[in-house]
């Protein structure tokens, strides 16, 4: 896949702004956006490789994987290996067991749903957990392992000509439910994956609407348009016979 520098500068802004808002720089109290920002990237650029994997045929829904895997999961095992140590001299009994909890959850990609029974995100507690932001991590890979499976299901089913329909579907559903979830149970909304694949799903649904790919298609979607203009083509000649 082409790299994206203008994506890639949308990326670091957005971390950008998490951090200055944890670190509670003037101004940039409402920084904690650049999450959602991450999120709708983060659908974007998977829409893109995933649609471009099945393109390809076979071995790309392992491939996937294995790419995500690599990219993440060194970073994160060092970090929590890093905390972990320094965490047997810095903290007490008490809390190292909790780091220890944390870790396991956030390398088994599940620390979303730790950090959402634990308490809520803005709270005094929370901001002495060292791994909390591995929550939107823990989310991503869910949104990973689910999606392409998705994609899938619904490309064999209904046909390629499905996913755009199935994605815009899966975004209503997704943005209804947080609007009401938050409503009333706004810390299970702000983490759970249900209530925020939305703004994942709405990067796919910019990808989908870009003009190359809106005029494009995929090669395989070509190539049934293709098939159904010969088809067509046969049964005008076959009515001239």
């Amino acid at each position: 896949m082409e790299f994206r520098k203008d994506v890639n500068g949308l990326r670091a802004y957005a971390v950008l702004a998490v951090i200055l808002y944890h670190f509670q720089i003037p101004f940039f109290k409402g920084g904690f956006v650049g999450v959602d920002v991450f999120f709708v990237i983060s659908g974007y650029l998977m829409t893109r490789i995933i649609l471009q994997g099945m393109e390809n045929g076979k071995g790309w829904l392992l491939n996937f994987y294995y790419g995500r895997a690599r990219r993440i999961v060194p970073a994160l095992l060092f970090l929590c290996v890093v905390l972990l140590c320094l965490g047997w001299f810095l903290v007490l009994p008490e809390d190292y067991r909790r780091l220890a909890k944390h870790s396991v959850a956030a390398l088994t990609f599940r620390s979303n749903v730790t950090f959402w029974k634990e308490a809520g995100y803005f709270d005094v507690a929370s901001h002495e957990k060292w791994l909390l932001h591995t929550w939107s991590l823990s989310v991503e890979w869910q949104f990973y392992l689910l999606y392409p499976l998705i994609l899938l299901l619904a490309r064999r089913i209904f046909g390629l000509s499905s996913i755009r329909l199935v994605i815009v579907g899966m975004f209503l559903v997704s943005l209804i439910m947080s609007v009401f979830v938050t409503q009333k149970y706004p810390t299970a909304a702000f983490y759970l994956l249900h209530t925020r694949v939305w703004e994942l799903l709405a990067g796919a649904i910019v990808f989908l609407a870009t003009p190359a790919t809106r005029c494009e298609g995929t090669r395989e979607e070509r190539r049934e348009t293709r098939d159904e203009r010969r088809e067509g083509d046969s049964s005008r000649q076959a009515g001239f016979c």
